[in-house]
């Protein structure tokens, strides 16, 4: 079975970006292409490109990664010593408009 090939515009239609795009990443060495006029892309180069800059989702439920016990309680500290520095700028922002 022969090969699908693309032209830059059409692999621009599918990646929904401009065809300049299309040509930085091929003038990178990101995407393989024949040259030529006009310069054709292949359709096994194109998902081997998607399949390179593609991010994976981490495995669980796709919240958060668990952090440990320690971590959560430096956060939550954290967060308590933001709270009381905003309450104390408050307070004092307060007793200036007397």
């Amino acid at each position: 079975m022969p090969e699908e090939f693309l032209t830059e515009p059409e692999v621009a239609k599918l990646l929904r970006c401009s065809t300049s795009k299309v040509k930085r990443l091929r003038l990178a060495g990101k995407l393989d292409h024949v040259p030529g006029r006009p310069v054709l892309i292949s359709s096994a180069d194109l998902k081997a490109y998607l399949d390179s800059i593609k991010v994976h989702a981490l495995p669980g439920d796709g919240a958060e990664p668990p952090r440990s016990a320690a971590a959560a309680g430096e956060a939550a500290e954290s967060a308590r010593v933001a709270f009381a520095k905003y309450k104390a700028r408050e307070a004092l922002k307060a007793g200036c408009k007397r």
